[in-house]
């Protein structure tokens, strides 16, 4: 069986995400589907495992290339996988550096940490380097998500066709809630900005070898579903939140200071280099995200040069659009569908 007419089959069984019944559906058949992803990796220009995922249909219409966010591994993206090729797409998605089941970065392997934050986007276009040959002569997309946002439009703007790297292969990108300004409550993000910078250069003077998590966080704890800030589906909820019981070596905890100061200074410059992401963009934003700041998102999209550029607002919404309850999510992704569609 095509794996194109498998995913149209474990779609059309699924229930609603308020449905107990959902829960046994993706053990049982988005699993099913889920055995057909091929797992791969690849070493680094640094010496760094990079794994990724992909899913090939025999007759793919395009692909979409997925870039997850922070503390996410692309397991957790089966179900968007499955839309995807449930509608002729071919996937491909990556465990960022630091998390997933790539190589970790510091000696405590839950925390949020990267050198530089162009390491990621350049590890981004390592990959899509290796990928130029499965893409053929087809159309390519993005979709990313919060940080996955932030490296993929870093890719964009300051990596692709520049140095040794091949031009960017996307014609598209969706982005979904991306880190173009991070919420720093309780503090001010003036405030904030100085403050990490501070704690990572104390960090680095007095405990080198040893990165400290930035204030309030530490390693991975699963928030109870009735205060978490992420979603209001408690059933994908829980579906994600056990991936990392049963697989324990993708957690990740909180960032370290060194992780946030170059977060939010990639997250600022994102949105001062806008125009020079010159493909159109359909940026997803939650009007109930705490995780990210949305008033950077708008300055970004009003810079973007192509016309086709939107921002488009999903009521209801937390942080994670993605994994949102159907009545939040389903119009969310048809509309991230529509949008590749027209092109593919």
């Amino acid at each position: 069986m095509d794996l194109c007419q498998l995913a149209g089959e474990v779609l059309a069984e699924r229930p609603a995400d308020t449905d107990p019944a959902w829960s046994q559906w993706s053990l049982n058949s988005l699993t099913r589907f889920y055995r057909h992803i091929e797992h791969a990796e690849f070493i680094s220009r640094d010496g760094k495992e990079i794994h990724y995922g992909l899913c090939r249909p025999n007759e793919a219409i395009a692909w979409v290339v997925i870039s997850p966010g922070r503390v996410e591994s692309y397991i957790k993206y089966q179900e968007v996988a499955l839309e995807l090729v449930a509608a002729g797409y071919a996937v491909a998605m990556i465990d960022h550096r630091g998390q997933g089941h790539s190589s970790r970065l510091t000696p405590n392997p839950q925390q949020g940490h990267v050198g530089r934050f162009i390491d990621y986007a350049e590890d981004f276009a390592e990959w899509l380097e290796y990928l130029q040959e499965q893409f053929e002569n087809k159309n390519v997309f993005l979709l990313a998500h919060s940080m996955g946002g932030a490296i993929a439009m870093t890719y964009l703007q300051q990596v692709a066709g520049r140095k040794k790297y091949q031009p960017s292969p996307f014609s598209k990108a969706a982005l979904s809630a991306p880190m173009m300004g991070i919420n720093t409550a309780p503090w001010p993000l003036w405030l904030a900005k100085p403050m990490t910078r501070s704690l990572a250069a104390l960090n680095q003077l007095m405990s080198p070898k040893r990165y400290w998590y930035a204030p309030g966080t530490g390693d991975y704890a699963t928030e109870p579903f009735a205060i978490n800030r992420l979603t209001h589906s408690e059933t994908r909820y829980d579906w994600f939140s056990q991936m990392y019981t049963d697989l324990p070596a993708i957690k990740v905890g909180g960032p370290t200071n060194h992780w946030v100061a170059e977060g939010v200074a990639a997250a600022d410059e994102v949105v001062r280099l806008a125009s020079r992401v010159e493909i159109p963009v359909l940026l997803l934003q939650g009007d109930q995200d705490i995780i990210v700041a949305t008033e950077p998102q708008k300055r970004f999209i009003d810079q973007l040069p192509h016309p086709q550029s939107n921002l488009l607002p999903v009521a209801g919404a937390k942080h994670e659009i993605l994994m949102e309850t159907d009545a939040i999510r389903n119009p969310a992704m048809q509309a991230i569908l529509d949008y590749f569609q027209d092109e593919a």
